[in-house]
């Protein structure tokens, strides 16, 4: 009996609809290296003239697909399309494994950061990186399992990116202002002993 994760994608892929399936390979085809994303950071970093937002975004794209494959090398399951012949792919198969999907660690990941650096643009980058992942169940080459332990990771991911951004800038915050405390305490004493 096919399981839940076999009859969706088989039902999914078997739809080849004439106005979402160039859509849902547009959505792969973006979301593939996490190019939207970097290009998004790249906009809010010229708008802020900051170059921390797309090297942050560039870091953790780099480091979800590190991840992601270093996953796919331990779970390696196969394509749906190989493993049942109901599922038909709409796009060449790649030859590595399945779980987890790359597309959706990768896309929630940078999701994740640029949303943190940009609040306003959370829901759109949000809702981005859904479609990304649904794009490649869709699409016939992932399984849902596939593309939620994506999600999951990517998330985490990027939220571990986030925090150790946040704690690093901190970091820095306190030692400037440590050091300009200490830069004003010869003064102060100066003062305090003209006064006196």
């Amino acid at each position: 009996m096919p399981s839940l994760d076999h009859r969706i994608v088989a039902w999914m892929s078997g739809l080849d609809l004439p106005l979402v399936t160039p859509f849902a390979k547009a959505l792969s085809a973006v979301g593939a290296s996490g190019l939207v994303f970097i290009v998004v950071a790249a906009m809010v970093s010229a708008r802020r003239r900051q170059a921390a937002p797309v090297v942050i975004t560039l870091a953790t794209v780099i480091l979800a697909d590190a991840l992601s494959r270093a996953m796919k090398a331990a779970f390696d399951r196969p394509r749906p399309s190989i493993a049942h012949a109901d599922v038909h792919a709409l796009v060449a198969v790649p030859g590595n494994a399945s779980m987890p999907s790359g597309h959706a660690w990768i896309a929630f990941a940078a999701a994740v950061v640029v949303g943190g650096l940009a609040p306003r643009l959370r829901p759109w980058m949000l809702g981005l990186a859904c479609l990304i992942a649904l794009s490649r169940v869709y699409l016939g080459v992932h399984y849902p399992s596939d593309v939620i332990v994506g999600a999951a990771g990517g998330a985490a991911t990027g939220g571990a990116v986030l925090l150790g951004w946040r704690l690093g800038h901190a970091q820095i915050r306190t030692d400037h202002d440590g050091d300009r405390g200490q830069q004003r305490d010869p003064e102060t004493v100066r003062g305090s002993h003209r006064d006196g």
